[in-house]
């Protein structure tokens, strides 16, 4: 293997705790990772992708619909819920650690992409079968206006030049998905990538986004004391795109940088009325309007180095101007002469940071994971959790990409969303209802868990928990088929020690041995791999006795059903537990 990506492979299995996994294995997520989050900004987990079975012709897929990864047809539900017009991308994986590009693998490749959207893929294995239902639940129920993209990448660690009977094959395997008419032709990529690309996509993902601006036409912000420095004035739209695109390494913009934008730069609608307003004055050349109607972007970078006229960026997010970037971006060949208004803010204040997100967008709808983590509860549930001793410690993602420019051991950040819904299986007690109602479940109970009073011990052991199954179900530690009942599982640990006993209602000082006991229970690998055989075992004899067993669809409707749940719970629940 190329010595380069052999060290970028050791640095990502060290950060992901992968040093027991196989050479490929180790590859094949490597290659995902670099690609996901480096290639497309994305913040993806890039485990939830990796196939661990013997899939024909595939290492990885990933669904990824507004910004989140699916992985089956509850969580495609819970992804479309909350737009009209959602944006949905199907990526596609094979890596080789060798440095040829076998035409017979990559033919096999391009034949599994077609098989999985044909159903000749069904059966090929469990995971991939959830996929394929989410991926047709959201053809049902999720394409409207726009058909999705469809991304595949065959990587190996060599250099790849073209060879025609390749070429061919990757032009006829192109034409063949486009007659389908079921993807977005301007987002229908075939790519082949060696060990240069890869090495390249590694760095953008593992590293800070770093931008060197020419911002002439600047005033300083007067002093405060949460800001290193702070500038306004307007940047030429040129200058703007340096901030938001993607570029690959002959210097060619690629894609929009998604990572740098804390809302949800999938919500751009180019046929809003605003937005077709703006883009056919830019069409009809009335560039000098541009600043003047526009309330411009809100830049927050943790490092601004000034030479003159040249400001160096690191570690930045837009945090207003979502819309705006997006028009620039899409109208990029026809913004000569287009000025932008421009604020840039150096900060290393998560607070103030927060506060200038919440400050700039007040005009637009905020998710419920992001008010919910802008909450002063979760900050300190933040601070005491990456406290915590080594062995124990965690990082709560509250922002994406939060910790990108933080030498941390990546396995141990936990995202918002799957803490939240690990907190609706344990501390609610619902883990029937944690995949797909977990916002109603938090939203009805928010007072109860995260007031800004609220002792941050039990959410902090719940966390550890989540990281904790985690880090057992990617080691093989435990059966990865057991995932399935992963919110199960957490309220099963969670009643060895509550037993019969509510969460809520606790007095304080037995939520602190609570979470004492629950933290011992997740750090300790036998009594934790108890629990998870046990809870599987109560739950498979019980669908069994249903003859829900079999079928991987009924399977996943009837755990979430509140009837399945009333039946099994007492059945894992121990009288007492640890809670007396």
């Amino acid at each position: 293997m190329n010595p380069v990506n052999q060290a970028q492979m050791k640095e990502f299995a060290e950060a992901y705790d992968l040093e027991e996994k196989s050479e490929s294995d180790q590859f094949e997520l490597y290659t995902i990772y670099s690609i996901i989050n480096g290639g497309s900004g994305e913040n993806i987990d890039p485990f939830d992708a990796h196939l661990t079975g013997t899939e024909f012709g595939l290492d990885g897929v990933a669904i990824i619909v507004q910004g989140n990864l699916v992985t089956d047809a509850d969580e495609a539900s819970t992804a479309i819920a909350d737009t009209k017009n959602p944006q949905i991308d199907f990526y596609f994986f094979q890596s080789k650690t060798s440095a040829s590009f076998d035409y017979g693998e990559m033919s096999k490749f391009f034949d599994s992409v077609k098989g999985f959207f044909s159903g000749h893929l069904i059966g090929e294995s469990p995971q991939l079968d959830d996929l394929i239902e989410a991926k047709n639940y959201l053809y049902t129920n999720g394409v409207k206006r726009r058909n999705p993209g469809i991304y595949c990448y065959f990587a190996s660690t060599g250099s790849y030049e073209k060879q025609q009977r390749i070429e061919r094959l990757v032009e006829n395997t192109k034409n063949e998905l486009t007659e389908l008419s079921i993807f977005d032709e301007d987002s229908l990529e075939l790519n082949i990538y060696g060990a240069s690309q890869l090495q390249r996509l590694y760095r953008a993902a593992s590293t800070s986004t770093e931008v060197t601006l020419d911002f002439k036409e600047s005033v300083v912000l007067p002093r405060h004391e949460s800001v290193g420095e702070g500038y306004i004035g307007y940047i030429p739209a040129s200058e703007l795109l340096k901030v938001v695109s993607i570029y690959n390494e002959n210097g060619n913009i690629t894609d929009i940088n998604k990572s740098v934008f804390f809302d949800n730069i999938r919500d751009y609608n180019p046929n809003s009325k605003i937005n077709k307003e703006i883009t056919s004055s830019l069409e009809k050349g009335e560039h000098d309007n541009f600043v003047y109607r526009n309330n411009g972007i809100t830049v927050v970078a943790r490092s601004i180095n000034r030479i003159g006229n040249n400001f160096t960026i690191e570690d930045f997010q837009i945090v207003n101007g979502c819309q705006t970037s997006n028009v620039i971006y899409h109208n990029r060949d026809n913004v000569e002469d287009v000025f932008v208004p421009f604020r840039l803010i150096g900060t290393k204040d998560e607070d103030f940071i927060f506060s200038i997100i919440s400050g700039t967008n007040k005009q637009n709808p905020v998710r419920d994971e992001q008010f919910w983590s802008l909450l002063p509860f979760m900050k300190n549930l933040e601070e005491f959790s990456r406290g915590a001793p080594a062995s124990k410690k965690i990082f709560l993602e509250r922002r994406e990409n939060q910790y990108r420019s933080e030498a941390v051991e990546r396995a141990r950040i936990v995202q918002m969303q799957p803490f939240l819904k690990a907190i609706t299986a344990g501390l609610l007690g619902a883990p029937h209802r944690a995949a797909r109602n977990y916002k109603a479940e938090i939203g009805d109970n928010v007072d109860d868990i995260f007031e800004e009073r609220q002792d941050v011990r039990p959410s902090y052991a719940i966390a550890f928990l989540h990281y904790r199954l985690e880090f057992m179900w990617r080691n093989q530690k435990i059966n990865a088929a057991t995932k399935i009942y992963r919110f199960y599982i957490i309220d099963a640990a969670v009643r060895q020690v509550l037993g019969r006993r509510a969460f809520i209602g606790l007095s304080n000082k037995e939520k602190i041995k609570f979470s004492e006991d629950l933290i011992k229970l997740s750090a300790d690998e036998v009594r934790l791999s108890k629990v998870v055989s046990s809870t599987e075992k109560t739950l498979e004899t019980h669908l069994k006795s249903l003859g829900a067993a079999a079928a991987r669809e009924k399977l996943r409707d009837t755990i979430r059903s509140e009837t399945f749940f009333l039946a099994v719970r007492d059945r894992y629940i121990p009288t007492t537990g640890t809670l007396k």
